[in-house]
């Protein structure tokens, strides 16, 4: 991994394609199958073709910008979050729209799938975790703990915990199935912007807006190690499907891969022109999606 230019096409080594056809403003996520990637930008969700970089669909329903977005975990439906205080489901397959969310107060920072694709997470700055049935549409429970925002939610592979970043600097963990509050985990020194699981579910990743990704047992809800490296802000984190790697994207405008076992750094990646504010990896492992304040998400090729 290093950050020398691709003088023929134009890319920094190691990306395989520049997708650059909307206002990046959010999340970006890969479906199920690695085949298609969503990304969150000023006028709707952009669904591209990962193999081609081609645009497949722009599913516009939103009245503001799109702040986030989910695939359901058989890629039949995505989720999107706005700072129109709204979720909106799609049928990913037709691009319509399903449903429409209504019931936050502020911004929809977050949404997330549960591991049956049963019920859709959001989190937003009103200090609420909302839980929807994801067929219906339906309200089926509002989490609400002392945060004033939530940042990120994310549950773990077996969908039993629900775990969200917040604008208190923690990592508030719930029963997802009671809604009971389990653990709240402290450390970091500023905002939590994004949290992801280790395919396992015994580890828990975080990035925070103090410069840092933490490492947290998930059983003993204690924090293993403390990664630096990043000269700013780090705005989201991703594990690699084998558990091997954790990602993570930065104000510092670099992607860093930490081994998940020692903390130990294990390569950068270069390349945007400003803040990375999303990592995803594809299914297999072989691809990473970065996106960036710079409008732009790069297809990185990771064999």
């Amino acid at each position: 991994m290093n950050d020398q230019k691709d003088t023929q096409s134009g890319l920094p080594a190691g990306a395989r394609a520049r997708l650059d056809q909307g206002n990046l403003t959010g999340d970006i996520a890969f479906s199920s199958d690695g085949t298609q990637l969503a990304v969150a930008c000023d006028i709707g969700v952009w669904v591209y073709d990962v193999d081609s970089g081609m645009g497949l669909n722009l599913l516009v329903e939103h009245r503001e910008y799109v702040r986030c977005v989910a695939y359901s975990p058989d890629g039949s439906a995505i989720a999107s979050g706005s700072i129109d205080n709204t979720v909106v489901l799609w049928d990913a397959i037709g691009g319509s729209p399903t449903a429409t969310l209504t019931g936050h107060t502020d911004a929809v920072r977050s949404v997330a799938y549960s591991a049956d694709g049963a019920t859709v997470a959001s989190g937003s700055t009103d200090g609420t975790v909302r839980l929807w049935d994801a067929n219906t549409g339906e309200a089926e429970d509002t989490l609400k703990g002392r945060a004033d925002s939530i940042r990120c939610v994310r549950y773990s592979p077996d969908g039993r915990m629900l775990a969200a970043g917040t604008g208190d600097d923690d990592i508030v963990l719930w029963d997802a199935a009671t809604g009971k509050h389990r653990a709240t985990l402290k450390g970091h020194t500023h905002i939590v912007d994004s949290v992801a699981y280790s395919p396992d579910g015994e580890i828990l990743a975080s990035g925070s807006i103090d410069g840092t990704v933490r490492l947290w047992n998930t059983d003993e809800r204690s924090l293993i190690t403390t990664l630096t490296g990043h000269s700013g802000y780090v705005w989201s984190v991703a594990y690699a499907p084998d558990g091997k790697t954790v990602a993570s994207g930065g104000n510092d405008n670099t992607i860093r891969f930490w081994d998940a076992e020692t903390g130990e750094p294990k390569g950068t990646l270069t390349g945007h022109t400003s803040s990375v504010r999303s990592v995803a990896y594809a299914a297999n492992g072989s691809v990473l999606a970065s996106g960036s304040d710079d409008h732009t998400v790069l297809l990185w090729d990771l064999t």
